[in-house]
Order: C-alpha cells, then structure tokens, then sequence
C-alpha cells in the first residue's frame, strides 16, 4: 500500500500525521509550495517519506495526482496533513478493501481531536434550491443531515448512499479504479474534488464504502483557516463547478442565482462579512468566469 499526502503550510500537523503512518508503507508528500518550512521539517524528521516539491499550488486535486503517479501499489490512501489514523486503522481499511474486489474506494469513520464523531460521508447541494438552503442555514442543515445519517445508518450496509461520497481527508483508492477515471478532475482546486472522485468510480462500475472498523482522527481546516474567506469562495466555486459538471452549465447558473438570494439574505445579518463577500464575488462576473481555477 502507498500513502499520499498533499501539504500546505502544514507544518503545525504533518509531523504527527507522518508518524502515526510510520515506515512500513511507501510515503509520498506532495508540498503545494509551502512557505512554512514543512518539506525542509520531512527531510529532516523523515528521511524515509518521498517528498515532492511544487513550485506552485495547483489545489489539492492536482498534487494528489503528482503523488499517485508516483506510487506503485495496488491500493492508495489519499490523506490530509491534519488527519491521522488511530491504532491499526489502516490495516482495518486495507483487509475490508482487500475482501471486495469491486471496491474502488473506501473511507474510515472520522472523529475530531475530542474524540466526538465527524461527518465521514457528504450529501453535496447538486440543485438550486439545496445550495441556497445550505447557503442560508450552513449550520441547521449540517444538524439536520447528521440526524438523518444516524436514522438511516442501520439500513445501509456500506454506510455511503447512492448521493453520498466519502470524504477526502482520509480516503482509500484502488489505483487500478484511479487510473481508470484519470484520477481527480483539476479543475477543483479544493473541495468537491472528493465528491467528484466517486462518482466517477461508480460510473466506472466500481463501488464506494465506508468501513465502520477504521477510525481516524481529522482536526480539520488544517491549511484553510488563515484564509477563511478565499476558502469559503472556493467552496462555492466548487459547488457551482459540481453542478455544472453533474447537470450541465444551465443549471449552475440557476444554482448561482438562488444561491446570490440565500447569501444577500445571509448578509443582512450583523457580523456576516463573508457573506457580503461572497455577494460580491458571484455577481461580478459570469459563470463561466467564476468557475475557471483560481490562478
């Protein structure tokens, strides 16, 4: 098995993500140009890891790609900086992939620092009105969808639904599956990439699963949260992107009207800055502007 990691400026976490990896499976980081000395702290601290350094940040789907092409196992696991497995987690993930061989990807159960339980599968916002309401009430609907995951979770068997897909930060691929579907699209330059990802597995003919028997812990906003508002656009990008790639470009641009209503209402309220900011970002241009990369 090999492990990928995408780093930026993740010097605060990618040391304890490295060491509960260890050395027993090929290691490769792929550095977006970090400017905190995370590819020198490897190199030093861990001269086993293959690290590759980029001269840019492409996004995290670009430099997943960089690393997997740099692996040589049957089975990949894509993880973030800021998430680690506990105990034998990873061995767990690798005998419940290795027991169904249409498998193509499989996802741990996630937890945060506390120990409390994290969202390990995503139901993304693919109509209008779904992104507007998860636009407008972020909060509410993370609660609502989290109820409705513990209700249905004894009916399904792998615990990831037909509209559901596994989260990125801690993610197993069969590369042969990878391969196949040209691994991540990169025009995500961050999230949906993972969204994007398996879908394209189950086209492909393979399944997607959640193994309730691995647990990692993921901390989360890892590399984001020093550029909280540029990330909370490129979330939006990313769902407009989603749509327009799942349903067509027409339908992105009524997702990007109902969704500039639900964030001028948003907007009205005291101390949403970020609102107003992302107001002003989806109106200054035309969709097929506003999807491009970030360059």
């Amino acid at each position: 098995m090999s492990i990928v990691v995408v780093t930026y400026n993740s010097a605060e976490h990618i040391g304890r993500c490295l060491a509960a990896v260890g050395d027993g499976a090929e290691v490769v980081v792929v550095d977006n140009a970090s400017l905190d000395g995370s590819a020198e702290l490897m190199r030093r601290d861990f001269p086993y890891v293959n690290v590759i350094e980029q001269l840019r940040n492409r996004g995290f789907g670009a430099a997943a790609n960089v690393g997997a092409a740099a692996t040589s196992n049957r089975w990949i696991l894509l993880l973030n900086p800021d998430a680690w497995p506990l105990d034998d987690a990873v061995e767990r993930l690798v005998e419940f992939a290795e027991r169904q061989p249409r498998l193509g990807a499989a996802g741990p159960v996630l937890f945060n620092l506390e120990g409390g339980r994290k969202r390990s599968t995503l139901k993304p916002p693919l109509s209008p009105a779904a992104l507007a309401v998860w636009a407008a009430f972020p909060s509410a609907v993370s609660g609502v969808y989290g109820v409705w995951r513990r209700v249905t979770a004894r009916f399904r068997r792998t615990g990831v639904g037909d509209a559901e897909f596994l989260q990125g930060a801690a993610l197993l691929v069969r590369a042969e599956a990878f391969a196949q579907v040209g691994g991540f699209d990169e025009s995500f330059f961050m999230f949906g990439e993972d969204a994007d990802l398996c879908a394209r597995i189950r086209e492909a003919g393979w399944s997607v699963a959640l193994c309730p028997s691995a647990r990692f812990v993921h901390v989360g906003s890892g590399s984001t949260r020093l550029q909280a508002e540029r990330m909370d656009r490129e979330l939006l990008r990313s769902w407009l992107r989603l749509i327009g790639k799942r349903k067509g470009l027409r339908e992105a641009e009524r997702a990007r009207r109902w969704l500039l209503r639900a964030l001028r209402l948003r907007a009205l309220r005291p101390n949403e800055s970020s609102s107003r900011a992302a107001v002003s970002w989806l109106a200054a241009e035309p969709l097929e502007k506003l999807l491009e990369p970030p360059g």
